[in-house]
């Protein structure tokens, strides 16, 4: 069962109006196109800072061998790919996203049917017992 992070986007009058769920942990995706994968979300400034970092690694790895400059590029994708959902998620709320929990299930259809039926049973107790907050 993976684990997702549920955003939720709601228009002026409180009423949803998108429902974003990501999955938590390493995203296969930003390893493999990590600044397509960057720029595809609209994420510039991340895109900006990974680039001078980057830039930044191999002024700085001049005097290292060739080898341990690709070992050092995969470690630096790999650290990008295990925090690129956790940006995404920050890059969300930026946009007047919301967090409202976490969602389990196999796949993200699953886990949106696991999320909306734990928000109707929580909203269903609220009603039953006021005392609920």
């Amino acid at each position: 069962m993976k684990t997702y992070s549920a955003l939720v986007k709601k228009n002026c009058k409180g009423e949803v109006e998108d429902l974003v769920l990501l999955k938590e942990g390493f995203s296969w995706q930003a390893f493999i196109f990590t600044g397509l994968w960057f720029l595809y979300h609209k994420m510039w400034k991340e895109i900006i800072a990974l680039i001078l970092i980057n830039a930044a690694l191999i002024l700085f790895t001049k005097v290292f061998s060739n080898s341990d400059k690709i070992l050092l590029e995969i470690a630096f994708i790999f650290i990008i790919a295990l925090n690129a959902n956790y940006w995404l998620c920050d890059h969300l709320k930026k946009k007047k996203y919301e967090f409202v929990g976490i969602a389990f299930g196999d796949d993200v259809l699953s886990a949106k049917l696991n999320l909306l039926r734990d928000i109707h049973l929580d909203l269903s107790h609220k009603i039953l017992d006021p005392k609920i907050s």
